[in-house]
C-alpha cells in the first residue's frame, strides 16, 4: 500500500478499524500520526487478534472469535493515535438512539485518555443526514473536531454488491440476513466534488446559522487530519531499512563473535578440507581455499552487517536440533560457507562448487532467506521452542494471505445467494485451478456446465460477482515454514 502511494506521488495514512468489547461497545477507527503512532496502532492490532475468541459488541453482528480491543486498552496505546468516533462508536450510537447526555459523557470520556476526532458520515440511509448533523453540533460544542469522511469500502458504487458478498461469506450467513449491514452503493471512494454536496447536506441539516461555513469546517478538518496523518515511508514506517534480531553486543562484536564461531568450528573439525578436496588438489591448498572463501563471506557479512542474523538462525536451528527434531536448510541459503560452519547447513558449498552471492552479495538489496525445514509431525514443538526461547512479544509466525481464485470466489457467492451446495460443487470443480478473473474466458470449454440444473440467469449472476472478487483476500493461513523474531519495541500486526 505503501509503496503504491509512493509510485504515485501519495504519502500514506494508516490506521485500522476495530472493534471493542467490554463495556464500551461498538466499532471506533484508529489512524496513526509518526513513527509512536504506527507502533501504537501494530500493538493494538496485535492484541485485537491474539483476544481473538472473547466476545466482540458492534453494529455489523461480529462473531464471537473476531478481533477485538477494549476501551482501557487503546487508552493504554493511545500515544500517536488519533480516534475516530463515528456512526458505530458509543458516541455515534447514542446520538442515534437520541441520548444527548450520554453521548456527552462518552465523548467526554473518550477525551479523557485519548485524543480524539467526530468522523462525520452521510450514505443518506434513513434519518443518517439527521445524525450526522446532530454528531456534528455534539463536536462543535465541545471544541472536537468533526471530519467527514464516506467510510470508504469499495472504488465504485457498482463494486457495493461484492461487498455484501464478502460479508455474508465471512459471516457464513445468505445475503439478506439481518446480521449483515445494509449496503446502498454508497460508501465508495467518493471525490471532492460529491464530498463537497454531502458537507452542505449535513451542514444544512444542523440547528447552527451560517451553514456554508460549517460545511467549509468539516471538509477543512478533513483536509487538516489528512496532513496530520500523513507518514514518512522511511522514517515513520522503516520502509527501506533492515530490521535485524537483536544479539548482545555491538556490531563489532557481534562480527567478532560469528569469526570466532566459524573459526571454531574448522579447528574442531566440523569442515574437513583434506576430505574434501578436489582431485589434484592438495590439503594445504584446499585449506587455503576454505580460508580464503571463509573471509571473503565475512567481508560481505560485516559490510551488510547481518552477523546477528546468522547468530540468530544458528541458535535457532541449535535449540530445534537439540530436541531431536530433524532440521535442514534449503534454497539459496545452502550457499554460505558460513551456514556450514555455524551448523545451519549439512551441505558444504566448496566441495559442492555453490555461490554464496546468490544468497548474499553486497549490492543485493532483499533480505537474506535462510529456510528452515523440520519434520512436519514436529513443526509446532519447533514454533514453541523458538516462542519460549526468544519471548511471544518478539516472535510471530508469519501468515499467508489466501487470495479468491475461480473455484473459491465460485462457492462463497453461490453460499451467499442459498444456491444448492452440490450443484455448485460441481460447477466450481469443473474450473481448473485459474484466477476468478478468467471464469468467462474459460466458460467456452466447460461442457459441464451445459447439465447444470441451475438457470442460466442464476450462473451467469455467479460469475459475473465471482470475478469481481479475484485476487482479494479469503482468509488469512498460517505459513508453514516461517517464524520470525523481530526487535523488541516491534510489533505484528
Amino acid at each position: 500500500h505503501v509503496k503504491a502511494g509512493a509510485d504515485a506521488g501519495i504519502r500514506p495514512l494508516l490506521g485500522a478499524d476495530l472493534a471493542l468489547r467490554g463495556p464500551v461497545a461498538g466499532r471506533v477507527t484508529l489512524l496513526a500520526t509518526g513513527r509512536q503512532g504506527w507502533a501504537s496502532l501494530c500493538r493494538l492490532v496485535s492484541a485485537a487478534h491474539a483476544a481473538s475468541g472473547a466476545p466482540a459488541a458492534g453494529p455489523a453482528g461480529d462473531r464471537d472469535d473476531a478481533p477485538a480491543v477494549t476501551f482501557s486498552l487503546i487508552a493504554e496505546h493511545a500515544a500517536g493515535l488519533i480516534v475516530l468516533l463515528g456512526p458505530a462508536s458509543d458516541v455515534g450510537r447514542a446520538v442515534a438512539g437520541r441520548r444527548k447526555d450520554e453521548a456527552s459523557r462518552a465523548l467526554a470520556r473518550w477525551r479523557r485518555h485519548a485524543e480524539v476526532a467526530v468522523e462525520i458520515v452521510d450514505h443518506l440511509e434513513p434519518h443518517s443526514t439527521f445524525r450526522a448533523a446532530r454528531l456534528a453540533e455534539l463536536a462543535a460544542g465541545v471544541g472536537v473536531p468533526a471530519v467527514l469522511t464516506n467510510a470508504v469500502r469499495y472504488l465504485e458504487p457498482v463494486d457495493s454488491l461484492a461487498a455484501q458478498i464478502l460479508d455474508a461469506a465471512r459471516r457464513l450467513v445468505p445475503l439478506g440476513s439481518p446480521r449483515l449491514v445494509p449496503h446502498n452503493g454508497r460508501a465508495y471512494l467518493a471525490g471532492p466534488a460529491d464530498m463537497a454536496v454531502t458537507a452542505e447536506r449535513v451542514a444544512a441539516a444542523m440547528s447552527v446559522p451560517r451553514a456554508r461555513s460549517a460545511a467549509i469546517s468539516l471538509l477543512q478538518a478533513a483536509a487538516d487530519l489528512a496532513a496530520r496523518c500523513a507518514l514518512d515511508p522511511g522514517a515513520d514506517l522503516g520502509i527501506g531499512d533492515r530490521h535485524l534480531p537483536e544479539t548482545q553486543g555491538s556490531a563489532a562484536e557481534q562480527q567478532r563473535e560469528l569469526s570466532v564461531r566459524c573459526e571454531d568450528a574448522i579447528l574442531r573439525g566440523r569442515y574437513r578440507s583434506a576430505g574434501h578436496r578436489p582431485r589434484g588438489t592438495s590439503r594445504r591448498q584446499a585449506a587455503k581455499t576454505a580460508r580464503e572463501r571463509l573471509e571473503h563471506e565475512l567481508n560481505i557479512i560485516a559490510h551488510t552487517r547481518m552477523a546477528p542474523y546468522f547468530l540468530t538462525v544458528a541458535d535457532v536451528a541449535d535449540r530445534i536440533r537439540a530436541r531431536g527434531i530433524r532440521c535442514a536448510v534449503r534454497g539459496s541459503g545452502a550457499g554460505s560457507f558460513v551456514n556450514h560452519l555455524l551448523g545451519i547447513s549439512a551441505i558444504d558449498p566448496i566441495e559442492h562448487d555453490l555461490l554464496m552471492e546468490r544468497f548474499l552479495s553486497p549490492v543485493r538489496a532483499t533480505m537474506p532467506d535462510i529456510d528452515l525445514d523440520v519434520e512436519s509431525a514436529r513443526r509446532l514443538e519447533a514454533y514453541r521452542i523458538i516462542i519460549d526461547a526468544y519471548g511471544a512479544a518478539r516472535t510471530a509466525c508469519v501468515c499467508m494471505m489466501e487470495t479468491y481464485r475461480a473455484r473459491s470466489a465460485i462457492r462463497d457467492v453461490a453460499a451467499a445467494m442459498s444456491l444448492p451446495p452440490d450443484e455448485i460443487g460441481a460447477i466450481a470443480k469443473a474450473f481448473p485451478h485459474i484466477r476468478a478473473s478468467h471464469i468467462t474466458a474459460a466458460l467456452g470449454e466447460l461442457p459441464e456446465l451445459r447439465r447444470s440444473r441451475l438457470a442460466a440467469a442464476q450462473l451467469t449472476t455467479v460469475f459475473q460477482l465471482a470475478q469481481q472478487l479475484d485476487g482479494l483476500p479469503r482468509h488469512v493461513a498460517m505459513h508453514r515454514r516461517a517464524v520470525e523474531q523481530r526487535p523488541v519495541g516491534q510489533q505484528h500486526a
